[in-house]
């Protein structure tokens, strides 16, 4: 345990410090830009590359990779991990620079494809445009994804945590100070996550020399290690995305809707990511390297103990989260983003659809958790079942949702519901795969865990509604959200310990071990 939590610690920090500056960055964003028919242009060339690249970097790497990079190192020693490191970084470079000429030429179609409400021809072909620029950083960002595979299996955290810090240093970069050199502004964004991807991959060169990592061009397909990450490759992929398909798939719905819809939603997916982002996918990038360890030497009981306490870990971060964005939303939002070109209508959109938005981040921190443990026993095709079901249901229900009064906030509540139907479908298979689970110490942490929620929630809303956070003073707001987080995570953190919430309890004790 304690293991776990120093390893997520490293990763949460870096993560944590990369969340606060892309609230920065979103904060500047929405001051300099709103939410226009050009920030929805923006928002779809920039999702079309990031997609790519959790499909492609991030997705291919993390889930077949490690697994098999993993058993590797540890059947057939560091020599034989380290060649097949070599030649997997040869065909993910091959592979990407495809992508990214592909990208280029055929740039015109994917915009249509992925915006296909976009009517008016200026706003199509300055998405076109922004997305011929953003291509390229699939490179950087390929690589940066790469080196978290190979530094994660040698215990390295640091360097691709803080990865996106640098990506965030960029685009602030380019919206204050690069966009006023072009007669589009957004182009000087564009130019800043370029800038911002070179740093990235300089920062991971170093921990990679220090892993023992040498670069050396090999293409070799028929490599058996390479065989059997190709194999794995295409269904993990979308087991894995299907999070982000489903959010591309909304972005895509929500194109046929008013003008500023795709940016309700992306801001609101921010908001969400920050929850999803700092501890939850922290914890997920630890245990699959130390779940394929487990799996490598076939020590299924200590998976299954790994498996209930990052759940629990996961829950016990991920509930009050889901409950402090339900209630307290709005504030939150016009706090960050209330500021410049982003009306309080706009705030008031954004808040409707994290709060469905929010519904689902339960099931995501669990299936974020679950879907590695099947990666990490090479298993890729029973994920690809669950994310099928879920990717049909969040379409067929987006667009009858969208249609209803909830508007764009319709689309964010159909991906919930569809991202917790994956995940219980991936917990039945689960059970079926390495047998039953200790649950009872779960659903009763669970059950304590949503009672300090509970309480947090009505002492938040109590503490906003003190405050018109449509017109009152920016300085009073921001005093104001201050004490609904203190006083938010304080009422939680008492109600955990009165109730002897065991991951509370352990926080205490390694609280009073340092100060002693």
């Amino acid at each position: 345990m304690a293991s776990l939590v120093r390893s997520t610690g490293t990763v949460a920090i870096s993560t944590l410090t990369s969340r606060i500056m892309g609230f920065v960055r979103e904060m500047l964003f929405a001051n300099f830009f709103g939410a226009s028919g050009s920030t929805d242009a923006f928002f779809v060339a920039f999702r079309i590359p990031n997609l790519l690249r959790r499909l492609v970097a991030e997705g291919a790497l993390t889930i077949s990779f490690i697994p098999v990079y993993t058993e590797y190192k540890i059947n057939m020693g560091r020599a034989e991990a380290m060649e097949l490191a070599q030649k997997t970084l040869s065909i993910l470079m091959l592979v990407i620079t495809f992508l990214v000429v592909m990208g280029e030429i055929f740039s015109p179609e994917i915009v249509s494809l992925f915006a296909c409400g976009f009517e008016d021809p200026a706003k199509i072909d300055l998405a076109v445009r922004l997305n011929r620029v953003l291509f390229p950083y699939l490179f950087f960002v390929g690589f940066v994804a790469y080196a978290m595979g190979i530094l994660n299996s040698h215990g390295y955290f640091f360097s691709p945590a803080f990865a996106p810090v640098l990506l965030n240093a960029g685009m602030i970069t380019g919206i204050v100070l690069l966009s006023r050199f072009f007669s589009e502004p957004l182009f000087g964004v564009c130019a800043g996550v370029i800038a911002g991807g070179v740093l990235q991959v300089l920062l991971q060169v170093p921990y990679l020399v220090k892993s023992g990592f040498r670069m050396k061009v090999s293409l070799d397909f028929k490599h058996p290690g390479i065989r059997r990450i190709f194999r794995m490759i295409a269904p993990a992929v979308f087991g894995i995305a299907v999070y982000q398909i489903n959010i591309l798939m909304s972005t895509i719905l929500a194109s046929l809707l008013p003008f500023g819809s795709i940016s309700y939603l992306y801001y609101s997916d921010r908001l969400t990511e920050m929850v999803l982002g700092v501890f939850i996918v922290s914890i997920g990038n630890v245990i699959l390297p130390e779940m394929s360890r487990m799996t490598a030497t076939d020590d299924f009981d200590s998976l299954k103990g790994l498996y209930i306490r990052a759940v629990r870990a996961s829950l016990f971060l991920a509930i009050p989260a889901s409950a402090a964005l339900m209630t307290v939303g709005l504030p939150i939002i016009s706090v960050i983003f209330q500021h410049g070109e982003f009306t309080s209508f706009d705030a008031a959109m954004t808040a409707r659809a994290l709060f469905y938005a929010s519904i689902g981040i339960a099931s995501v921190s669990v299936l974020r958790i679950t879907t590695p443990t099947f990666y990490s026993m090479k298993d890729t095709k029973t994920p690809v079942i669950a994310a099928t079901a879920a990717f049909v249901i969040n379409i067929g229900l987006g667009y009858i949702l969208m249609h209803t009064g909830l508007r764009h906030a319709g689309l964010s509540l159909a991906n919930s519901i569809s991202v917790t139907v994956q995940m219980l479908i991936l917990l039945f298979w689960l059970k079926k795969r390495i047998g039953s689970l200790d649950l009872a110490p779960l659903l009763s942490s669970l059950v304590r865990v949503i009672i300090s929620s509970a309480l947090m929630a009505m002492a938040i809303m109590y503490i906003a509604g003190m405050v018109n956070w449509d017109s009152d003073p920016i300085m009073k707001k921001i005093l104001y959200l201050f004490a609904i987080v203190i006083s938010g995570g304080t009422v939680y953190a008492i109600s955990c310990a009165l109730l002897r919430v065991d991951e509370m309890s352990f926080i205490l004790k390694r609280i009073r071990r340092r100060q002693e």
